[in-house]
């Protein structure tokens, strides 16, 4: 059986944006969402991830009634997360899943938790180490990434520049 990643909204959509959304699924997890995460998501997003969830390669987790009052209950202890923010946390609790996320609050929420999380660059970092996307790729990817997410740590990014560019 795959461990399960749940995927944050910021996750998903660096993914989809850049393309890099079919490559991660090669991965050996079960990638997964929130339907109320996805529901964030714009609808030219969601077409390019559906078909994925139809085939079984991707998951959304549906929040029934009595998770989403768990969850409404996490939320008022720090409103500065999201309502999306809070269901990846829940789940990947709950299942002992690995949490995909690039928000460094529910990041750090996380690691105090014991759960692990990981993001985008450690997705780019898995790709290249299973031979899903080459060293050149990779440095497109995160080129594209840096272009359309100014949060990405530099310095992390830069390493990783240099490492796949061959200097």
């Amino acid at each position: 059986m795959k461990l399960i990643a749940i995927q944050d909204a910021n996750i998903l959509i660096d993914l989809v944006n850049t393309g890099l959304f079919d490559y991660c699924l090669s991965l050996q997890y079960q990638f997964s969402t929130t339907d109320i995460i996805l529901d964030e998501l714009h609808e030219h997003q969601v077409a390019l991830i559906q078909p994925h969830i139809n085939s079984g390669k991707f998951m959304v987790i549906e929040v029934d009634a009595d998770s989403l009052i768990a969850i409404q209950s996490l939320a008022t202890k720090d409103t500065r997360l999201s309502a999306q923010d809070w269901s990846a946390f829940y789940y990947a609790q709950k299942m002992k899943a690995l949490l995909l996320t690039g928000d460094k609050r529910l990041r750090s929420l996380a690691q105090q938790k014991g759960i692990a999380v990981c993001g985008i660059l450690w997705i780019l970092d898995q790709l290249v180490a299973a031979s899903g996307l080459t060293k050149q790729e990779a440095y497109g990817f995160l080129q594209q990434l840096l272009l359309k997410n100014k949060r990405l740590p530099a310095d992390e990014c830069e390493q990783r520049l240099k490492l796949w560019a061959g200097k």
